[in-house]
């Protein structure tokens, strides 16, 4: 059974430490509710270090200030541990109001205050952690330390010179040999990056530099040698600054991530589109469907449904085979895909059913426009897998917004109804 929340109240009311004590601490100190991930207080040390008030911090969950703890599961089960052991340690990152992070070592314990079981936090800042920057900054250790480490690049850039060392790695995974570029600078790597990502990635190591995020990180593009491009994950961190807080020296990895972000691409590809016609499928479509009717009813513009369904399909699949279905239902989109505009909306709905959303058309321009779809579908020719020509036509129906309804299930319901009676009224015609 789990614990109550307890209130701000309860928890000053009964505090084991007094209120000088647990404000005067120059670490920041925090009371976690395990179960909602809830702040129940925290010290002045705390609040300050997030550029927050005390109210700002309390009551609000502790997901929004750790930037890497990411949803409750994730928290739930990071309390869970905690709870098990009695206590833990580990490094994280916290979120300031302004958007800018900085890492903090973070040791907590269990503790019961009032009958309330909590999660006592202390956190300190690593910013300045002096004898990890001096390990950072002994060049010779730590190139043999991350080149024997890396399978990937090394990059080392001297700010002041601007002079950059690429690692033998760096250069074998873009394709070239390892004495090929002479004299690297940033500028060679600026011009690996490629177009569309150069300025967020840009941006990103300048805020590192300027001391807004902990590190530096991003995933892009960098061109190899054959000119094609490969994906990359690249992390770093300013190893040295000089006397005025500006940044002398950057050291980072890059990590080849092609294969990988392939995949993730192929995995995003195929939960958004259909597999046989390469449209939107029906739960992307919906999604656009939402996008596409609110922005109708921000402009007060209208937007015409159609459904597509096509005809005698049963009796196709029946006759000439399942194989002869799908090819019918491919042939039919890539006719359609040929006749749109690029602000229409066309996917695939189910079966052999179709949905086409026209952004700012009236009735009577929908109307000509799917009969002329319909006549260029009809005109078409399918030839079966036996080599056999089939005449293949389409009924559809046409719903408007805002007339025949002001949301997706209206709109669909009417254009399904207008299709079913285009089909009672011979079929190969738009209702």
């Amino acid at each position: 059974m789990q614990d109550e929340p307890m209130d701000k109240k309860d928890f000053c009311g009964d505090c084991h430490l007094s209120g000088s004590v647990f404000e005067s601490m120059t670490d920041a100190v925090y009371l976690i509710d395990p179960h909602s991930s809830r702040v129940v207080d925290a010290n002045r040390a705390a609040y300050e270090s997030l550029g927050m008030t005390r109210n700002e911090v309390v009551d609000q969950s502790v997901l929004s200030l750790n930037k890497d703890v990411i949803g409750l599961d994730q928290w739930q089960a990071i309390a869970a541990e905690i709870l098990k052991k009695g206590g833990f340690t580990f490094a994280g990152r916290h979120k300031r109001k302004d958007g800018s992070d900085f890492p903090v070592e973070i040791v907590t314990d269990v503790t019961e205050i009032g009958g309330q079981t909590l999660l006592l936090s202390v956190a300190r800042d690593m910013s300045h952690y002096e004898r990890h920057r001096d390990y950072l900054t002994d060049n010779d250790h730590i190139r043999t330390l991350l080149l024997n480490e890396s399978s990937d690049g090394l990059w080392d850039w001297n700010v002041v010179d601007n002079t950059l060392f690429l690692s033998r790695q760096w250069f074998r995974m873009l394709g070239y040999g390892p004495n090929e570029i002479e004299h690297p600078t940033l500028d060679t790597w600026r011009d690996s990056v490629h177009p569309d990502d150069l300025e967020r990635v840009v941006g990103l190591l300048q805020s590192h530099m300027q001391g807004k995020t902990s590190r530096y990180e991003a995933k892009y593009r960098l061109r190899s040698r054959d000119g094609s491009y490969r994906w990359v994950h690249d992390r770093g961190s300013v190893a040295e600054r000089d006397d005025q807080g500006h940044a002398c020296r950057v050291i980072g990895l890059v990590l080849d991530i092609t294969e990988s972000q392939q995949y993730a691409e192929q995995l995003l590809r195929h939960s958004r589109h259909d597999d046989l016609t390469g449209l939107h499928n029906r739960r992307a479509g919906y999604e656009l469907f939402e996008t596409y009717l609110a922005q109708s009813r921000e402009r007060g513009a209208t937007l015409q449904v159609v459904m597509f369904d096509l005809d005698h399909f049963k009796r196709l699949n029946d006759l000439h085979g399942h194989q002869n279905g799908d090819r019918a239902i491919q042939h039919f989109a890539q006719i359609l895909q040929g006749e749109l505009r690029e602000s229409d909306l066309f996917f695939r709905w189910g079966g052999e059913e179709f949905l086409l959303l026209l952004p700012e058309t009236g009735r009577v321009d929908a109307v000509a426009l799917v009969r002329r779809l319909l006549n260029c579908f009809s005109e078409s020719r399918f030839v079966s897998d036996n080599g056999e020509t089939i005449q293949l036509t389409c009924s559809a129906g046409i719903a408007s917004y805002p007339q025949e309804g002001d949301s997706i299930r209206a709109l669909v319901s009417a254009a399904d109804k207008a299709m079913y009676r285009a089909k009672q009224a011979g079929r190969n015609r738009v209702a």
